[in-house]
């Protein structure tokens, strides 16, 4: 394979080595370079290049360029990235990239294969009849839900977050049997967010919980639970910023809200497209 035989440079001379590196850091740019470009970028020469490509068992550049960006495709769809660390500092902003839209990808796919759509259904119908749903979260998560909140006043429903601890309590305090409370941690053992499910089971709310630990107090306190596993770890002294975790909540919030948006589908389009006018009318004013 032509990526074995760069990363094996062994036989390589001095400018060889520094084309290999080159092209092994900034692998998705090669297809569309010529041979002069790749020459100017690596202080090499077109002639050096075209040795190069020989050594390796080719027959030019051209041959090369062809060869290398299938092989480097193929090796792309099976590489796996670090889900704390998903990129390094040599990373080019193409891998970057790259290694980001497969991060979101694959911690998407974890989400679906944990689904359980009986139980997706369950409380989809149960968010459909209540009259408030209250969220429930710290940090990335209350950002996150900020958004689904956004999206639910569009469909008329009223939806309580706010990032205060203290009316986080207060809106636990106020749950009734007409309240779905949305309660969204990562280890399910967030001091704040515990407080307000110790006042939500004394209250006997209806809880469902997004966490990635089944055995956590929120998991064990909680109706229903929707598995959110990342393999990300909670500190930030092992990890650059929660990309997968965010990643995963907002798929499984925008999912609720695609679920609920079908239940009265055509309701909910002509609703979309009354406000889309009202908000144009009052612009035009």
């Amino acid at each position: 394979m032509i990526i074995e035989k760069l990363k094996s440079c062994n036989e390589f001379t001095d400018n060889e080595k520094v084309l290999a590196d080159y092209i092994l850091t900034n692998g998705y740019e090669i297809k569309n370079m010529s041979i002069s470009e790749l020459a100017d970028v690596t202080f090499t020469s077109p002639a050096t290049i075209t040795r190069f490509c020989r050594k390796l068992g080719l027959q030019g550049y051209k041959d090369f360029s062809i060869r290398y960006s299938l092989e480097y495709e193929e090796s792309r769809r099976h590489e796996t990235v670090d889900t704390n660390l998903p990129f390094s500092r040599s990373d080019s902003f193409e891998k970057i990239t790259r290694n980001m839209s497969s991060l979101s990808a694959s911690t998407i796919n974890k989400v679906i294969n944990e689904f359980d759509y009986t139980q997706l259904k369950r409380i989809v119908y149960r968010i459909h009849d209540a009259n408030v749903i209250n969220i429930f979260g710290v940090g990335i998560s209350a950002i996150v839900a900020l958004d689904f909140q956004t999206k639910m006043v569009r469909l008329g429903k009223q939806v309580n977050v706010n990032l205060n601890s203290i009316l986080q309590d207060g809106y636990a305090l106020s749950s009734d049997n007409n309240t779905v409370n949305l309660v969204i941690s990562q280890s399910g053992e967030t001091p704040q967010i515990l407080e307000c499910v110790r006042i939500l089971v004394n209250r006997k709310g209806y809880i469902v919980s997004l966490t990635a630990n089944l055995q956590s107090t929120v998991a064990k306190c909680s109706n229903e639970v929707i598995t959110v596993r990342t393999e990300e770890d909670d500190s930030f002294t092992v990890k650059i910023e929660s990309f997968a975790s965010y990643n995963a909540t907002h798929f499984v919030l925008d999912c609720l809200y695609c679920f609920l948006f079908r239940l009265d589908y055509d309701k909910n389009v002509e609703i979309s497209r009354q406000k889309a006018q009202e908000i144009h009318d009052v612009g035009g004013k």
